[in-house]
């Protein structure tokens, strides 16, 4: 009797650190929009169709359907096992499309500062599409693993959580962004050194340097938070393996428009280019940047535009 007793104590204590961190969750990304909203007003709306644009959408306003959490979690009242359930695998998904966004946009990156070059693209999307599937997967033998427990509660959704096979989509997620990281510094590289003698230090910032330093840091935050929910799934009560997944989700949504944000400020700067290109760089990166309006057009000294020469 009193491990029956000390089990529902446990699962409602669960619920509650589900219910905090949904509830932050949330709030946090709320905070993050309404800060960062003259920036989306400023290189958002009124511009034209593009993918940069696109993408810059989805990752301002997709984690707002974490909502669903609050209502599953939090808010509601009246829904069965059944519903509670179903709510659960659509919030599962909603996490899973933030997961991928995220990858294709740190992949898009990849491919812009490469040029457009064929082999790149044949491998990012080889890559895109295994990891596609193989997080799909994962998410799947998870979801067979999560069922209502025998009793309801009066507020609020409970889950018993029996595998940890989510573990497989994290390993995927950090081999795409190591794979992103390692061809952006591979270019960086190669236009520092084909640059050096061209250009004064100090007399224009290199996009391709910010780029660099911006996703070194949104790998170092993804690291973390991703070996965090790896110390989790291993250590903690079954019931909380996946409580920190739709906080990362949203972090790496809010972190992936600040990256797309500071591109397109980078490129406003009176005195931002990509740098001095040699022959073979500028034609490439021209091409694709003014494809995917990810970093600005350049002139035919590759210098940068104003705003109004972004697509």
């Amino acid at each position: 009797m009193d491990s029956i007793i000390d089990s529902l104590i446990t699962d409602f204590q669960d619920l509650q650190i589900y219910q905090y961190t949904i509830v932050a969750t949330f709030a946090l990304v709320s905070y993050e929009y309404f800060i960062k909203l003259d920036a989306e007003a400023r290189y958002l709306w009124g511009r034209r169709f593009s993918l940069g644009a696109v993408l810059l959408a989805m990752c301002r306003y997709f984690p707002f359907a974490n909502a669903l959490q609050i209502f599953v979690y939090v808010s509601n009242s009246n829904l069965d096992p059944v519903q509670c359930l179903r709510g659960y695998r659509a919030s599962s998904c909603i996490v899973y499309i933030e997961f991928i966004l995220s990858v294709l946009v740190l992949f898009t990156r990849a491919y812009a500062v490469w040029g457009g070059a064929k082999k790149v693209l044949s491998i990012l999307a080889f890559v895109y599409a295994g990891g596609v599937a193989g997080a799909a997967y994962s998410l799947f033998l998870f979801m067979r693993g999560v069922n209502l427990p025998p009793f309801e509660i009066p507020s609020g959704c409970l889950f018993d959580v029996s595998n940890d096979d989510i573990w497989i989509a994290l390993a995927i997620l950090i081999f795409c962004e190591m794979l992103a990281l390692g061809l952006l510094l591979i270019k960086s590289v190669q236009h520092a050194r084909a640059t050096k003698n061209l250009h004064n230090s100090g007399s224009s910032r290199s996009i391709l340097t910010v780029m660099a330093r911006d996703g070194l840091g949104y790998f170092a935050c993804t690291l973390a938070i991703t070996t965090s929910n790896l110390v989790v799934l291993g250590r903690v009560t079954p019931n909380l393996r996946d409580f920190l997944l739709v906080t990362q989700s949203a972090i790496q949504s809010v972190l992936c428009s600040r990256l797309l944000f500071h591109v397109h400020s980078v490129g406003e700067a009176p005195m931002a280019s990509m740098g001095s290109y040699s022959d073979r760089f500028d034609s490439s990166l021209s091409r694709s940047t003014n494809d995917i309006e990810l970093v600005p057009r350049q002139g035919s000294k590759g210098n940068v535009s104003n705003s109004s020469d972004w697509l």
